[in-house]
């Protein structure tokens, strides 16, 4: 009967460890403008983002704790709010392409100067 019951308790700590129930420590804390329920599709937009604006995570992101906001950060927030209310106002027809980071910044971390 001990053994069983030990069996039974070792197999509910497995099923725990390998598939979390409600672990908030498995989702994106501090996002107030992104609408992502896990870190893999954050950190897939943010690569992104990376490679629009030609720069690295510790750009924008405190590299000890992610959900810490800096100024860049602030920054970043108010841009992506930007390029969504550009594509859902003004880019609605089918088949639409979207304004993104790239649309001005090219690659830098400052958009280029118009000539």
């Amino acid at each position: 009967m001990k053994k069983r019951l030990l069996f039974i308790a070792l197999g509910i700590l497995i099923a725990n460890v390998v598939f979390p129930q409600g672990n908030d420590s498995h989702k994106p804390k501090n996002l107030q403008v992104l609408k992502f329920d896990s870190i893999p599709e954050t950190k897939k937009f943010m690569k992104q983002i990376s490679k629009d604006l030609g720069v690295k995570c510790k750009f924008c992101h405190n590299l000890d704790d992610f959900s810490l906001d800096t100024d860049h950060k602030k920054i970043g927030r108010h841009m992506i709010n930007m390029t969504m209310k550009i594509n859902d106002e003004y880019f609605t027809w089918e088949k639409a392409r979207n304004v993104t980071c790239w649309t001005c910044h090219q690659g830098q971390k400052e958009p280029p100067e118009k000539k």
